[in-house]
């Protein structure tokens, strides 16, 4: 049942990755058809989007860091 799901899952990853490149190359070709002060909203815009979800998932890493003593010695305690 788990290989199922897992090439189930790996079928839809691999079908989606065309439909997400062909995107890309339409919005690359608009931004650079573009006048200057849309590009650099545009990249004002993108970097306004990564940081949060960059800040996030640093939070979690370091959580993940910091609590993994706490994990090791309960996993400890239970052998």
């Amino acid at each position: 049942m788990k290989s199922r799901i897992l090439l189930l899952t790996l079928v839809c990853a691999l079908y989606a990755t065309p439909a997400f490149a062909q995107g890309c190359a339409m919005c690359l070709s608009n931004a650079a058809a573009a006048p200057t002060d849309t590009q650099r909203s545009l990249r004002h815009g993108i970097v306004v989007l990564l940081v949060p979800s960059l800040g996030a998932m640093v939070g979690l890493i370091t959580l993940a860091y910091k609590e993994r003593e706490h994990f090791e010695a309960d996993e400890n305690d239970n052998l």
